[in-house]
């Protein structure tokens, strides 16, 4: 016979993890963990490493951090990065949709898509001194450029990668060419329409970032720069961390308007 207490504590154990333990928080929390031991050992016991600042370091260098500047970078940051990735949305997302959807413009672009794609987006910088009189133009443009084609690229592919089997069925139901974009094409792409816009919402931040650091025009590629100047590497670090912080808060906000597009998909 099996122990009746054993199998009443083993039950209650369950119960208990399945509403008080949140096991993917802690998953996360374990991870970051992992990722700081691995820093700390890396810079203790490596020499190579040894100029790298200690998460100590970086830790005690928040309470230094001059709060008002930073907030005034990130302020910056998101004005720009927002600019050239909305920019890049309403140009790119109607230009991905013509490509992808008709067979005569696919034909006429995309050709020269496909030279003008590999170019650098820092290559630009020294032509968007003669292009933009400004540099916050000019740091708005490259945002766009990075952002353009990620998004132009996967709404195109979306489209075309949509399963025949939907439009046939609206055919058979006598939906025109129009409707059959807007009701059928269009939402079944949007999935990857979205991750495209993750990576050009990545993409945009990286340019900034670069765009920042050759100015002395603000922004928190600036602040990196600045603190690299003054050979301060903990706050570099840290304003590393608050530049990756910055991008992930951008990319859970186009999540979220994803999920509300792509919202058939729980009915799937």
């Amino acid at each position: 016979m099996p122990n009746n207490t054993a199998i009443y504590g083993s039950q209650f154990w369950m119960q208990f993890q399945r509403k008080f333990v949140n096991w993917s928080l802690v998953r996360k929390i374990l991870s970051m963990a992992i990722f700081i031991l691995f820093w700390t050992i890396l810079v203790q016991f490596i020499d190579y490493f040894h100029q790298i600042p200690t998460p100590k370091a970086v830790f005690l260098a928040i309470f230094e951090l001059p709060v008002p500047v930073v907030l005034k970078n990130i302020g910056i940051s998101f004005f720009r990065v927002l600019g050239g990735f909305f920019v890049g949305v309403l140009i790119g997302f109607p230009v991905g949709v013509a490509i992808g959807y008709s067979r005569i413009l696919n034909h006429l672009i995309f050709p020269s898509f496909e030279m003008v794609r590999p170019i650098p987006p820092i290559a630009w910088i020294p032509l968007t001194v003669l292009f933009f009189i400004n540099f916050e133009s000019q740091a708005i443009f490259l945002t766009f450029y990075g952002a353009f084609f990620p998004i132009v690229y996967n709404t195109m592919g979306g489209i075309s990668e949509v399963d025949i089997c939907l439009p046939r069925a609206a055919m058979s139901f006598g939906v025109g060419k129009k409707l059959m974009l807007w009701k059928v094409i269009l939402p079944a792409a949007m999935p990857q329409v979205f991750t495209g816009m993750k990576l050009a919402m990545g993409f945009a931040w990286i340019l900034v970032v670069a765009a920042e650091m050759m100015s002395n025009k603000g922004g928190m590629g600036y602040y990196v720069w600045y603190n690299h100047a003054v050979m301060d590497y903990p706050h570099v670090v840290l304003a590393m961390g608050i530049i990756g912080l910055c991008g992930a808060i951008c990319s859970v906000g186009v999540g979220v308007v994803g999920n509300y597009f792509t919202r058939w998909q729980r009915f799937v």
